[in-house]
């Protein structure tokens, strides 16, 4: 197994145990407010302190690991979910299929996530549903992208050529042969964008367009935070530090994916 791999199994499987033991336990309520003990150093009693509305820090990072790996599950499910469809049926339909679902992916990627997230919330109001649309939204045309470039490349491949010489039709050949094949891509690639879900998810939320109070949610925490950067340097960095966490593990992850899934990419580690 290649380190980078090693590393980022670690780091992921640390940020998605914090989140799962979240959801049964945290130190504190993370939303249960100590007006008099604010802004608390770390301790005993608060591992990493308070807030300013003394809500325990290391309580609000658990559960805003929830709530980061939640949206962006359902963010890169929905982009997986629609683009590789269609990136599959431009690629085995060609012509003008191929075209007319190629120029709907590229103007779809022409709208980031942001400028999506600032549309929806014009019309929904913020909050964590918009983040998960805004992202899925923009995660269809690099999936759709890239099922097309892989399927294209295998329908010239012998066992394909195979399945159409005994009459197999073309959404079995998909479904059988052009997808299992295409797995081993798709997987670092939606893996990756798990990684840039989860920091869209932090940037939306520190802009006020995600996860709106009291859901717990690091991009929130550190948008809240950062007036007391002087005051309590502690408060925002550790947010970052979570988010930083999540986005190294997983872009290792991928990385490892990749090299251990491509004997073409493999480096000796």
């Amino acid at each position: 197994m290649p380190r980078n791999m090693r590393v980022g199994i670690v780091l992921t499987g640390f940020v998605v145990a914090v989140a799962l033991v979240a959801q049964f336990w945290t130190p504190y309520p993370p939303l249960a407010i100590d007006v008099i003990h604010r802004l608390a150093p770390p301790s005993a009693q608060h591992w990493l302190g308070t807030d300013n509305f003394g809500r325990d820090v290391a309580s609000e990072l658990m559960a805003g690991a929830a709530t980061s790996l939640f949206v962006a599950v359902i963010a890169v499910v929905v982009g997986a979910g629609i683009g590789i469809p269609v990136g599959v049926t431009a690629a085995v339909g060609g012509g003008w299929i191929d075209t007319v679902l190629m120029r709907a992916a590229d103007l779809t990627f022409a709208f980031p996530a942001l400028l999506t997230a600032v549309m929806i919330t014009a019309l929904r109001g913020p909050g964590a549903v918009d983040s998960m649309l805004a992202i899925g939204i923009f995660n269809i045309p690099v999936f759709a992208r890239l099922a097309r470039g892989a399927v294209l490349s295998l329908l010239g491949r012998d066992f394909v050529l195979a399945a159409r010489a005994v009459g197999a039709k073309w959404h079995t050949i998909a479904i059988r042969h052009l997808l299992p094949n295409a797995a081993p891509i798709l997987l670092v690639q939606a893996t990756i964008q798990f990684a840039l879900a989860v920091l869209a998810d932090a940037g939306l939320s520190y802009l006020g367009l995600g996860s709106q109070p009291p859901q717990p949610s690091w991009g929130r925490m550190l948008a809240d935070s950062q007036s007391y950067i002087w005051s309590d340097p502690l408060l925002p960095v550790l947010p970052g530090i979570a988010i930083v966490i999540a986005v190294l593990g997983l872009n290792l992850l991928g990385d490892g994916l990749r090299d251990k899934l491509d004997p073409k990419l493999r480096r000796g580690r």
